[in-house]
Parts: C-alpha cells; sequence; structure tokens
C-alpha cells in the first residue's frame, strides 16, 4: 500500500478518530515500506520531505496555493537551521579543549542558538504574508507530531521502548513531623 501511495504521490492520513501509530511504519514491517526509506531500504531525504509536506499539508489544511508559496520558505529556513546546527554540532564534539577554549565554544554555540531562534522570527513574518496565523499554527503542531513520532519509530527500530504514561519516581521516605529524633 505504501509504495503505491509514493509512488502516486497521493496520500491520506487517518482521521483523528484512528489510530496516528497505525499509519506510521514499525519495525516489524518491511524496511522497504517506511515512509522515508527509499528501494534499497536507506533513509532518503526526498521521500522524508515529501511525507513530511504531505502531513503538514493534510493537518493544517493547507490550499494547493497556500502549499505552493509555503514551502519553498519552509525548506530555506529548514535549510540555514541544518547549517547553523551542523556548526554547532562540530564545535560541540572537540575533544581536547583547554577550559578556556571550552568556554569560548559555548559562548559561540549560545550565540548560534540565538541565531537560529532569530532566524525563526525572521521566518515566522515571512510565513504569515503567505498563511494565516490560524494555520501557522497548524502547521507547527503537526511539525511536533511528526518529528516525535519519527524519532519513537527510531527508538523502536532499535529496539528502545518509550514509557508509556507519566515516568515513575522513586518512593521518597515521607516526613512524619511527629516523629523527632530525640
Amino acid at each position: 500500500m505504501l509504495a503505491s501511495v509514493l509512488v502516486s504521490g497521493q496520500v491520506q492520513y487517518p482521521n483523528n478518530n484512528q489510530n496516528f501509530r497505525q499509519f506510521w511504519p514499525s519495525q516489524n514491517r518491511n524496511v522497504q515500506n517506511r515512509q522515508t526509506t527509499n528501494h534499497s531500504g536507506q533513509f532518503s531525504p526526498t521521500e522524508y520531505w515529501k511525507q513530511q509536506k504531505a502531513f503538514f499539508t493534510e493537518k493544517a489544511g493547507l490550499t494547493e496555493d497556500e502549499s505552493e508559496k509555503f514551502f519553498p520558505l519552509y525548506n530555506e529556513l529548514q535549510q540555514k537551521k541544518r547549517e547553523l546546527n551542523r556548526e554547532v554540532r562540530r564545535m560541540s564534539y572537540q575533544d581536547n579543549q583547554t577550559e578556556d577554549q571550552a568556554r569560548k565554544t559555548l559562548d559561540v554555540i549560545a550565540e548560534t542558538n540565538l541565531k537560529i531562534a532569530q532566524l525563526e522570527k525572521e521566518y515566522l513574518e515571512k510565513f504569515k504574508e503567505v498563511l494565516p496565523a490560524s494555520k501557522i499554527l497548524k502547521v507547527q503542531n503537526a511539525e511536533d507530531q511528526f518529528n516525535s513520532q519519527i524519532l519513537k519509530d527510531i527508538q523502536q527500530s532499535r529496539g528502545h521502548q518509550f514509557q508509556q504514561g507519566p515516568q515513575q519516581r522513586p518512593q521518597q521516605p515521607q516526613f512524619n513531623p511527629s516523629r523527632q529524633s530525640r
């Protein structure tokens, strides 16, 4: 089914009543049917972007015209953020730095993160020129859902399981004011 979806370019997402998880590939399915993989089972950025665009369009209710105006801006922003994040990662993983070098690295990383935030603010204004604010919020929510599901799929494919429900904290001794030390 998914292969035909990818070939046709037509994607149908479950409505809110259906289990969101059933639409996503899981560890038990054939790796060639993964949405973000190509015919050889390798990660395919093209397939990832195609699925992401379809998901955002569906979840935010974008028209074809809105989609054509929005996604070039969105992709431009993502590319700029990738470049900045690549620099942050490169700097973060430098071994054998002196304390002074590490401080400077932390300052550069903080400045880069500020640049990313400024870039997002700048593009938000551009997005407002092509989409109503309500749809921008829906796109942002869809982006969070999409990324969260991708991360869960990666975790599951590596054999890790996310905890369901609230995390349990270790039992703490209860304070009992009537028991005073003597």
